[in-house]
């Protein structure tokens, strides 16, 4: 049962401006059930039937304007030589949605295909192989969904300046020789791991250019990144390498209300000290059979309500700058 919502919106029977279906990390592989590196585990194949039956209830309810997909579609224990096949099997299950499904990638993704293969299957318009990019799906708001594995030492060519931009990085942060490892990181810094990866300077110019944009336009926006951007609604090991860069530009402007992300499978809330709320929703790869993680957003002119079923928690998002700064919850990475 999609969960109950107790909003004061709802309540009075007040229609939401538009809805969209949300879900992340479905990490499918045709192999056997497994655990994470903290033994959680992860259930491989019934990952594509949570999809099945999210896109089913998302196609009954004949409301939702678009679908977006919070990255990592295919599990990094995929046998390469189904990487392809997997990726595009996931891909069906999203494309049988009526209407619109917006991606971006995550790390998982990226272990299966490189940016060239994967960018053109998921539809991510691109310039030399970015995957960030914006939408307005009415005239009021807007999504900005970022790429949180621009650099990276994972999904570009090994001598792409990327690439090398982020292993100089990680090798001045990282003293440990498995550079996915977080021994001896204290706090903050234990997010210096090869899973995560950096907004480069390029697209931090081209965010403030947007956000500039949208507040002349009177836009409201939700970023969207596979990595959370918060140290309140995340595990440290999740969180983007330069969140702080990232938030510095997001806090020059008041039109950003909510950031959405995937990657900590647990998923969280907080409310950032600019009334910013920042949801990590939970994995669709940790359900076990029977059961789901995935919702859907109603957009009001002063808040997100995010309905979740299962796993994925419920969540009122008001715009408020006064928002309850202590409203937050967050458990370990996985």
């Amino acid at each position: 049962m999609m969960g109950s919502t107790n909003g004061l919106a709802s309540a009075q029977g007040k229609q939401p401006l538009f809805s969209f279906g949300v879900i992340s990390d479905v990490q499918y592989a045709d192999i056997p059930d497994g655990r994470s590196f903290l033994g959680v585990p992860r259930y491989y194949r019934h990952s594509i039937v949570v999809l099945e039956r999210a896109v089913k209830r998302w196609n009954d309810q004949k409301r939702h304007k678009f679908v977006i997909n919070f990255g990592d579609i295919v599990d990094g224990f995929c046998p390469k030589d189904q990487s392809l096949d997997a990726v595009r099997r996931v891909i069906d299950k999203f494309e049988d949605f009526n209407g619109p499904v917006y991606h971006m990638i995550g790390n998982h993704c990226l272990y299966n295909l490189p940016r060239t293969k994967l960018l053109p299957l998921l539809k991510i318009p691109s310039v030399d192989g970015r995957a960030y990019y914006d939408f307005s799906p009415t005239p009021e708001f807007r999504f900005v969904v970022l790429d949180g594995y621009d650099i990276s030492a994972i999904g570009w060519p090994q001598e792409h300046p990327n690439t090398i931009e982020a292993l100089k990085f990680l090798e001045e942060r990282n003293p440990n020789t498995d550079k996915n490892s977080p021994a001896g990181l204290v706090g903050l810094e234990r997010r210096f791991l090869m899973f995560n990866g950096a907004v480069g300077k390029e697209q931090l110019e081209w965010l403030d250019d947007v956000l500039k944009e949208a507040t002349k336009l009177k836009h409201k926006v939700v970023i969207c990144c596979h990595l959370p951007l918060d140290p309140g609604s995340s595990a440290k090991e999740a969180l983007l390498w330069n969140y702080d860069e990232v938030m510095s530009v997001v806090h020059r402007y008041n039109c950003v209300k909510v950031c959405l992300a995937g990657h900590d499978h647990k998923g969280g809330h907080s409310v950032d000290s600019h009334g910013i709320h920042h949801r990590v929703l939970e994995a669709a790869l940790e359900c076990p059979p029977g059961t789901d993680a995935y919702g859907y957003i109603d957009v009001y002119d002063d808040k997100l309500e995010l309905t979740g079923t299962d796993r994925m928690k419920s969540t009122d998002m008001l715009y408020n700058p006064q928002a309850d700064l202590q409203d937050n919850w967050h458990q370990e990475a996985c």
